[in-house]
Order: C-alpha cells, then structure tokens, then sequence
C-alpha cells in the first residue's frame, strides 16, 4: 500500500506508543508455561530476562484487530513467518533427491525470505517517529549448517570465504565457527551511519535505520563452500541429508520519540496549501521527494477517474429522465398500481455536486476535504425528501446520488414484476420492451457500486490511500525536515516535555522452512516436520551436472542463487509494526 520501508523503525514505534495506552491486565506475557506463538527457540532468538518482548505487542494488537481467534492467529502466523531454504547452487532439491558427483565439491546456500514483512509495512500510518532517537540498537542473524556424516569442509571456513550477499554494507559476517560437522555463521548490524553517529555524537534516528534497510533487496543469502565427500564413508547409491538453521533478533536499549515543535501542524498546512514548497527538497531529500511526486499523481488520477464516475452517473440520471418523460403512460400505469407511493423521486442534487477538482488535487485535500465517499458540503448522503411540505429527495454525495438513480431505476421493473396485478397479460407484453430498457439502466447503475465490490469504492480507495500517503510525507518528511533545518522554528528535541522514553525492547525468531522448497524428502513424508530446513541428496559416481558442484580436476565458479536480500533486521522491526495492519486498515475503513 508497498513508500513499503519508508518508515520502518518509525512503525514499530507506533506499535509500541499503542501498546502503551493499553492497560497492562489485558497484556498476555509469554512465559515457560504460556509461549507465543513463533517465541525463539535458538539462544539468539529468545527474549533476554528483564527485555520488553515485542512479539507480545503484536499478539494483543492482532488479537483486538480482527473478529474470531483463528483470524488473528492467522494474521500472526502470516506476519511473523520468515521462510528459510538450503539451496546447491539454484536448486532447492524439492521435486526430487539430486545426484552429486562422489567427486565433486559442493557449495551450499541458506537463504532467507522476508517480502512478507515488507508488505505489510506498506499498510501503516508511520506516525511521527522517523525522528525518534534510536540508543543501543543491535541485531544479530546467526546461521547453522549442519553436514551429515559422510561430508568434510574441504578448506578452513573463514570471514573471508563464507560469502553473505545482498546485505551491502548493511550486515557484515563477524564470526564463522566449525565444531565437528556443523559451521555456525554470525552477522551483526554495522551500518556505517549508526558508527558516524556514535563517532559525531549525534543521535541516531529512525530515518538512518530507513536508510540503511532501503539499501537491500528480498534475501539474505549466506554461502559455505567446498563441501565434499569423504569417499572413505560414502559410496555412490548413499543418500546424505545436510541440515541448516537461521536465527535473529533485534536489540534497542532504548528509544525516545522526539518532541517537536507545536507549529509543525501549523507548517504542513502551509505545506498542503501551496504543494510548490515542497519544490526545495527535491535535492535534500530525493527518496522522499520522489515518492511525493508519484502520491500527487496517483491522487490527480483518481480524482479525474472520480469526476469521469460522476459525469456517467449524471449522464445515465439525465437519459433516464428523459426515458421516463418520453414513456410517461407507460410508467404511470404501473405507479398507479403502487400502494404505497405512486411517484418516482422527483430530483437528485445539484449538477455543481458533480464537480470534483480535476487537475488541482490539493483542493481536495483542503478546501473540500471529503470523507468517506465524497460528501459535497458536509449533509448526509442523502434526503428522502418530503412531499407533503413539497421539499424534493436530494444528495449530498456521489454514494447518495446513485443509491437515488438506483432506487427510481428499480421502481417500476419491480412493480411489473410484483404489484401489477390490476393489468392484463396482454398490456404487460405491450410494456416489456419498456421494462427491458430500465432493467438495462439499473444494471449500468448497479455497476457504479455503492459497495466494496463497485467502482466508487474502488476509486475512493484509491484517492484516500493517495492522499493519506501525502499527508504522511509532510508530517514524517517535508515539514519535520523544515523544522529541523529553518532557525526560525524551534526544532526537535529529545527531552521530557512532549517526548516518550521506552527501554530494553527486543524481538527475536527462527526461520522455517519455505513451502516452495521444502525438501523432496520432507514433502513426500507425511509424518515429517515440514518446518525443518534442510537438503537431501544422493551420491553418485555417474557424471552428472550438479548445480553449485565442482569437479576437483577443473573448478568453475559457483553459480548464484536466483533471489536477492532482504535484510531480515528489516523483519525483526516490521513484526511490531505488521500488528497495526488490521487496526489501521479498519480505522481508516471506519474513518472513510
């Protein structure tokens, strides 16, 4: 809704400032008897004593978010599921057990998938927090391989050859271990604008961490090579298993939001009102800036699809009065059979309720600020009228004037259809033809869409998350950079008044293997945990084409694998904020 990380620690700050205005009783900790769902397993992903554990706020907010348990279960599983995978070379061994030359030398990749998690950051209002002061923060990914007996590490595992791609200078392999047969690999967080910081004595803040998670992709992938056979153990027809694990965890001593000065509202809208402001950062803030650009043309696009919906209500209401007053006998002979009300609504809104500011965006945004689904001038969408003090039906809305077209469409098909029984068989197949007509006008009519299957939803949605978008970069961008920067604004400070203080948060969790490459073995066993992750194969003496292998008698170069990196730091952060999806995709539901 991905703008997907643009804010990223920023959301899991909101997480956290929700989280406080809950009451601690209705807070379920997780402990040896009670476990959240996903809690860590391995060292690294388990929540130290005496730490906040962030997974805790994500099971309350989800909890709250949606209208059964097994829903929001759902959800949590959904969001917090990092998918892990063992690949040799391309290939994840899931539709059948490969064979490997006896002689060949075997590098093996575990990678690490998070979209999901980046998918759902897209969903979140991030608040104000890109500028919350970000203290201690740490995070740490350790990585098992386990080799079967039956292999050997062909050369000493070092820093330098066990090779982690996509995480740039963002993540970095600080420690590589062999114990017997299995290899564990640490990466730590060093980004180098978290060391300037500390170097400058200089705050580090949500927009750096931003920064530094824009810089990776969807995988992390970490390779150890020159992997053989111990031909003293192993005989071609064997089959050798090697077994993998991932773990993380992310670590912030503390956090405290900034205070900003009380002009800033005063500022944005400045900044909303005259949108050619925001012309000066396109050099001081690019990403920022760009992202700008395409909500202001997205929003300019569907209020032009908006004012096109409207010119067809209004066209489709003009041809059916018109239909009316040239069928005038024939509509009156089945109103006059209505028990109830013997006439159609006598007049809709105004025309200049029609016209939506196409081409200038930002007006609606200030000067007609709609709600909902494009209210005119703040009445309810519609009013029936009343015919006893001669005050006509009118709308207030385009929601109100095709739920009015709709209803006059439909009024006389169904009194042919119900309450014509004063008229004869004969004169109704005389009036069909006419029938047919308005039953074609209700269905054009019925495609407007009054529901979250039509296309006024459709756009609505749209244009909201367009403008929604924009109002976010002014407040966690343009204006907060203005604040910042411009001397005659008081700036942002990190003291007591009007900012909050959280410490010791951490969130952790181990990766489970991705359905797409679960193992042959695994799949075709239905008693096998289909969440291990690990890779099976068979030893041959046949000259096979073995993807990431190489023959000792002439080596290539290892192939890389298909996908790129995400960082999962980028996860750990996003778990928090992925709780606020249904919460805040329901609120902005309620506020439309």
């Amino acid at each position: 809704m991905k703008n997907l990380t643009r804010y990223v620690l920023s959301i899991a700050l909101s997480a956290i400032l929700v989280l406080s205005a809950i009451p601690s009783a209705a807070v379920v900790h997780a402990d040896d008897n009670q476990a959240l769902p996903g809690a860590g397993k391995h060292a690294v992903s388990k929540t130290p004593e005496g730490w906040y554990d962030l997974r805790e706020v994500l099971a309350v907010l989800l909890s709250g978010s949606f209208d059964s348990e097994e829903k929001a279960k759902e959800e949590y599983e959904k969001l917090t599921r990092l998918d892990g995978d063992i690949l040799l070379g391309t290939d994840t061994q899931h539709k059948e057990i490969k064979a490997v030359n006896i002689n060949d030398t075997m590098n093996f990749t575990g990678t690490l998938r998070v979209d999901v998690i980046k998918k759902a950051v897209g969903m979140i209002t991030p608040g104000v927090g890109a500028f919350a002061k970000l203290d201690g923060v740490s995070s740490q990914f350790v990585a098992e391989f386990v080799i079967p007996d039956g292999m050997i590490y062909g050369k000493k595992l070092t820093k330098a050859n066990v090779k982690l791609k996509n995480a740039k200078d963002i993540f970095e392999v600080t420690d590589v271990k062999v114990a017997g047969q299995k290899v564990t690999v640490t990466m730590d967080f060093v980004d180098p604008a978290l060391k300037k910081a500390h170097k400058e004595n200089k705050p580090y803040i949500a927009r750096d961490l931003n920064n530094a998670l824009n810089k990776v992709g969807s995988h992390l992938e970490v390779t150890i090579p020159g992997v053989k056979f111990d031909k003293t153990k192993v005989k071609a027809g064997d089959v050798l298993t090697v077994k993998g694990a991932l773990s993380g965890n992310y670590k912030m001593g503390k956090l405290v939001t900034a205070h900003y000065d009380p002009r800033m509202k005063t500022l944005r809208d400045e900044y909303l009102k005259t949108p050619s402001k925001v012309e000066k950062f396109k050099n001081i803030m690019p990403a920022e800036y760009q992202d700008y650009q395409t909500q202001v043309t997205k929003l300019g696009q569907a209020v032009e699809d908006i004012q096109k919906l409207a010119d067809e209500v209004k066209a489709l209401r003009d041809e059916f009065n018109k239909f009316v007053a040239d069928n005038k006998a024939v509509i009156d002979r089945y109103l006059n059979n209505d028990p109830y009300d013997k006439t159609l609504y006598e007049n809709y809104s105004d025309d200049k309720n029609f016209e939506f500011p196409t081409g200038e965006p930002f007006k609606m945004m200030t000067d007609r600020l709609y709600n909902r689904t494009y209210q005119h001038d703040g009445h309810s969408d519609i009013d029936y009228g009343n015919k006893a003090a001669n005050r006509p039906a009118k709308a207030y809305s385009l929601y109100g004037e095709i739920n009015l077209l709709r209803n006059n469409i439909a009024k006389v098909p169904k009194l042919y259809n119900h309450w014509s029984r004063n008229i004869s068989d004969e004169q109704k197949a005389k009036d069909k033809p006419v029938i047919d007509k308005l039953e074609e006008m209700l269905k054009r009519a019925h495609e407007f869409g009054n529901t979250d299957k039509g296309r006024l939803y459709e756009l609505s949605m749209r244009e909201f998350e367009a403008r929604n978008s924009i109002v976010e970069t002014y407040i966690d961008g343009f204006a907060l950079q203005e604040l910042l920067t411009n001397p005659q604004y008081g700036g942002i400070r990190y003291d007591n008044v009007g900012a909050s203080e959280y410490s010791m948060m951490f969130m952790g969790w181990d990766a489970v293997q991705s359905e797409a490459g679960r193992d042959s073995v695994l799949e075709n066993d239905a008693s096998a945990d289909k969440k291990a992750i690990q890779l099976t194969l068979k030893v041959t003496d046949d000259k096979v084409k073995t993807p990431g292998a190489t023959n000792n008698k002439k080596v290539k170069k290892t192939p890389e694998t298909g996908d790129r990196t995400n960082l999962p730091y980028a996860a750990v952060i996003l778990l928090a904020s992925g709780s606020l999806v249904a919460l805040m995709t329901i609120r902005r539901k309620k506020v439309r």
